[in-house]
This record gives structure tokens, C-alpha cells and sequence, in this order.
């Protein structure tokens, strides 16, 4: 595995990614054009890409590269894995209640949950955040 490329693509990346997901969803929620949802949407992958680069030092993992996921052998890791998989499921009720509400707030804090819950799971499965 290649090592970690910058800390600054991660973080910032993941932010971007959270940012531009929560407002394709909104975007779309509200009418906008498709090629609008679809800039944002493309921003979303993008940053995700460049995220990804910073953890791995690869925009794109090849074929057989990279750990494979493990249940963890502690049970403190495999509350920790439950508790990422439930935020990643209650991003989805989250998010609806943000868009019934008209809160893009409570949408892009569900936004957040889901990649938070994605990354940390992903995190103690294999041992990098993506």
C-alpha cells in the first residue's frame, strides 16, 4: 500500500465531499436542473477522489491492493464498527426529516453521519479511512 499522501486532501477532501453530497440532494429535492444536481454530484466523486488520495496516496485502489475488510478481533472495535453501521442507517431517516423540513442543515448533518459512519467503520475494518 502506498503511504499516506496528505492529511490536508483527506480531511479536506471528505468536507468537500460531504458539503457538495448534501447539496445534490437538496438541489435535486428542489427542482434544479439536472445538470446543476449533476456539477454537484461530480464535485461530490471528485473530492471523495481526492480524499481518497490523501489517505492512500491513489485516487483509485487497483485490483487486489489494500487490506481486505476483517471482523475485528476486539470487541471494542466491533462495537465501534456496529456503532458506524447504525449512524450510516440513521443518516437516511435524518436526511428525509431534513428535506420535509426544509432544513439543509439536519441534510447536510446527514450527510455527515453517512461518510463519518463510512469512514470509521471502514477505518477499523481495514485500517485506512478509504
Amino acid at each position: 500500500m502506498s503511504r499516506r499522501n496528505s492529511t490536508n486532501q483527506l480531511y479536506g477532501g471528505l468536507t468537500v465531499a460531504v458539503i457538495s453530497l448534501g447539496g445534490a440532494v437538496w438541489a435535486a429535492a428542489h427542482h434544479e436542473s439536472l445538470s446543476n444536481v449533476f456539477i454537484l454530484v461530480a464535485i461530490s466523486w471528485g473530492s471523495y477522489l481526492i480524499a481518497h488520495h490523501g489517505e492512500t496516496g491513489r485516487f483509485v485502489d487497483q485490483p487486489g491492493t489494500g487490506s481486505p475488510p476483517s471482523v475485528p478481533v476486539s470487541r471494542r472495535k466491533q462495537f465501534g464498527v456496529a456503532v458506524a453501521v447504525v449512524g450510516m442507517a440513521l443518516a437516511f431517516p435524518l436526511g428525509i426529516v431534513g428535506l420535509m423540513t426544509d432544513s439543509f442543515l439536519l441534510l447536510l448533518s446527514a450527510s455527515a453521519m453517512f461518510v463519518g459512519g463510512y469512514t470509521t467503520g471502514h477505518r477499523l475494518l481495514t485500517g485506512t479511512a478509504l
